[in-house]
């Protein structure tokens, strides 16, 4: 059943209200490596992208269910913030991301905001199956929220000054305000 909000804010979780990727700072943390953000690593994942990214699911899975749980990574501040000012002003609070089910839930938990799992460019489906709404606003970093910054009536994007370009080109001149990552609102 789909839940009836007037006001709705999406917020992603990886680099958007976290200040890094947490599958992949997990994955560094608990290998005790660096080699899953690796410059051969991310060419091995543009080159062959489904393998490199069961590969890192099959490392991940290996990690102990009670070391994955309450992994956390530092906000990025101005996206706080920004939760908070929503919030305020009436909208209910919603993080959907791809990343990993227990990293998830572990953020929706800390944050106590309701957190939903989608796969990659399923975000806006995922949002039409749980939710009836008026208004949205979407808070992203991610290049595959294109379907879900395109249903938005406000938006924010989190990201490098070189992406904007990315953005802007296919959102059909769609105005949206960006945070340059690691700038402070």
């Amino acid at each position: 059943m789909r839940k009836q909000v007037d006001n709705l804010a999406v917020f992603d979780l990886d680099d958007t209200i976290y200040d890094g990727n947490s599958h992949f700072a997990l994955l560094n943390y608990y290998y005790h490596t660096k080699i899953f953000t690796s410059f051969v690593m991310r060419a091995f994942g543009k080159i062959f992208p489904s393998l490199y990214m069961k590969l890192c699911y099959w490392a991940y899975n290996k990690i102990p269910q009670s070391d994955r749980y309450g992994f956390v990574l530092p906000y990025r501040q101005e996206v706080i913030k920004l939760m908070h000012e929503k919030l305020n002003a009436g909208y209910a609070l919603v993080i959907v991301s791809n990343a990993p089910a227990d990293l998830l839930q572990t953020a929706g938990d800390m944050l106590n905001v309701l957190a939903i799992r989608a796969e990659f460019g399923g975000k806006a489906e995922v949002v039409a199956e749980r939710f009836c709404y008026k208004r949205i606003f979407v808070c992203t970093d991610n290049k595959t929220d294109i379907d879900l910054l395109k249903i938005a009536d406000e938006a924010v994007i989190t990201c490098k000054k070189e992406d904007r370009r990315y953005f802007e080109k296919r959102l059909n001149g769609k105005k949206y305000q960006f945070i340059d990552e690691g700038a402070e609102r």
